[in-house]
């Protein structure tokens, strides 16, 4: 029998070390890496104009409203801004599975309501992006929902 020396410990190490970076490449193949957005180059250009969105929202007197009622989502916009042929996209972006997004457009009625049926999302949390036009002027507005 052998006896243990420095060439075979080196020889162990050297082979345990293989082991342990073939089974790491191996495991970071089957992580899953959804980008936020697949053209995020594009929208990094259009930033300011996403900025300038938020400063015109947080500047309204009355901001949009949403909560979850069973299955549906009411949503309330200001009233002011209603009048003026509102439209909006609104899309539910899920930080951990790009497949359960979901994006709708939504024309309120003239009282500022839009309802949003929730029968299509699972369930998990949401962070919901409101992108929207009143008149001449756009405006952003996000924030987080849990659907159950």
């Amino acid at each position: 029998m052998k006896k243990f020396n420095w060439g075979w410990g080196i020889t162990i190490f050297y082979c345990g070390f293989v082991v342990f970076m073939v089974m790491m490449v191996f495991k970071t193949r089957t992580v899953k890496d959804d980008l936020v957005t697949p053209e995020y180059y594009a929208k990094e250009l259009q930033y300011q104009q996403h900025i300038d969105k938020q400063k015109r929202a947080s500047e309204l007197k009355e901001q949009p409203v949403w909560q979850v009622n069973g299955k549906e989502i009411a949503i309330k916009f200001p009233k002011e801004q209603a009048l003026k042929n509102l439209e909006a996209e609104i899309l539910f972006y899920n930080n951990a599975e790009a497949k359960k997004d979901f994006k709708i457009n939504c024309i309120p009625d003239s009282s500022g309501m839009c309802l949003v049926d929730t029968r299509n999302l699972q369930h998990g949390a949401y962070q919901i992006q409101i992108d929207w036009k009143a008149g001449n002027e756009s405006y952003y507005n996000e924030g987080t929902i849990n659907i159950q």
